[in-house]
């Protein structure tokens, strides 16, 4: 067999790869000069931080914190990404947010916030909760958990509100300042039993002949609770309905869309356009439901992502008027995915879409009527009767959801 020089058979082997390259059409000139590019650039990034890391490892003069240090980099690659939605967390952070979305958590049934001094404020008393139980109100301050000062913990009120979130039949010491309304205080002790609770995340009340309803939150909870309040305000006489959305910024589009079940007529509601240019339908209503009364939907800066796509859909099917202020434009859909470590990244892989094809992401909802709100307007906390002197968001929606 006669030989063949090693440069002739590197030669051969390229114009072989070469007619290949061309006769099967697998792959383009500028698709393979991309993917050259793409390595190229890559084999750079990689030397970069190489010399990085041999510069601070050899000059630095402080300690090195491996653990912050790799958190550091993967952050930083994340931030560089352009995803303002992006993000790893951790496999425990990842797991309460799963337990966040179905609606249903053990605790102590209360809502909080840090106070100025410090202490733990209660700001809200969930409705069947151990802390409504108990007898703790809105208002109260927590100064000490399990007979140590909130200030006194090493990590302070974080660690403090961190023993609220424990499991079922968990016993909690909390020693609460109350201030009634003559200035005087009282400081009472309550033993509070953790207990499973479902989240309300719908409340509704019927104002005139007109369904008022707020929706804080899309969890897995939120459709019955939403049919439950539409039913009843509707048997009571409502012959409209109002939503209000203000501050809503949490939930799932799937839990959207079993709400908007519970509105619209049968049909495709929300798309998805992913980076291949593909355009799948990710929420269609399916009941016979179609509640055929006038609508009107409130939203502000804090109206977010699943809840746009209540908001776009109740008003791209003609149902409803939006009043407020333009939303967050929130208008990705997120996927997980799990690294060897357990922690999780989070990124945006899909542009949502109404199923007239309205796109938001970036530019939020423009509302019908663009009504502002008073700085000093607390709406969420409003009586019905100040709500109607001093809510002009509402006092609109009550003008442009006309009953007969």
């Amino acid at each position: 067999m006669k030989k063949i020089p090693i440069g002739a058979t590197i030669g051969l082997m390229a114009i072989t790869a070469a007619v290949t390259f061309v006769v099967t059409g697998n792959f383009t000139l500028e698709r393979f000069n991309e993917k050259i590019r793409s390595t190229s650039e890559k084999q750079e990034f990689y030397s970069k931080l190489s010399e990085i890391d041999n510069y601070i490892r050899t000059h630095f003069i402080g300690e090195i914190d491996e653990t912050a240090l790799i958190d550091g980099m993967v952050n930083g690659y994340i931030d560089g990404v352009g995803d303002p939605l992006a993000e790893c967390i951790t496999a425990e952070e990842y797991a309460l947010r799963l337990e966040s979305q179905t609606g249903v958590t053990d605790g102590l049934g209360f809502e909080c916030e840090k106070e100025t001094g410090g202490y733990i404020l209660i700001t809200e008393i969930i409705p069947g909760g151990s802390a409504e139980e108990s007898g703790l109100l809105a208002g109260d301050i927590i100064t000490a958990v399990n007979n140590t000062d909130v200030i006194a913990f090493a990590g302070g009120y974080d660690e403090a509100v961190s023993l609220f979130h424990c499991d079922e039949g968990t016993r909690v010491k909390l020693y609460v300042k109350r201030t009634d309304e003559n200035g005087s205080n009282d400081f009472i002790t309550y033993d509070v039993i953790s207990m499973r609770s479902e989240i309300a995340t719908v409340s509704g009340k019927n104002i005139d002949d007109i369904g008022f309803i707020r929706i804080s939150s899309f969890t897995d909870c939120t459709s019955a609770q939403l049919k439950a309040t539409l039913d009843e305000l509707i048997s009571n006489g409502a012959k409209g309905l109002i939503f209000d959305l203000r501050g809503c910024s949490f939930g799932s589009v799937e839990a959207a869309g079993e709400c908007l079940d519970h509105i619209l007529g049968a049909g495709d509601v929300v798309k998805a356009e992913y980076k291949s240019g593909t355009v799948e339908t990710v929420i269609t209503c399916t009941e016979a439901e179609n509640l055929k009364m006038p609508m009107s939907v409130i939203v502000n800066r804090g109206t977010s992502g699943a809840a746009e796509i209540f908001a776009l859909a109740l008003s791209d099917s003609g149902k409803a008027h939006i009043i407020g202020k333009a939303t967050a434009g929130r208008g990705y859909m997120q996927s997980a995915y799990t690294c060897s470590d357990g922690s999780v990244v989070m990124l945006s892989t899909a542009k949502l879409l109404t199923s007239s094809g309205t796109e938001f992401n970036g530019v939020g909802i423009r509302p019908e009527f663009d009504v502002s709100l008073g700085e000093d307007v607390d709406f969420l906390h409003l009586s019905t009767e100040a709500a109607l002197l001093t809510d002009a968001q509402l006092i609109k929606a009550m003008e442009v959801t006309v009953v007969n």
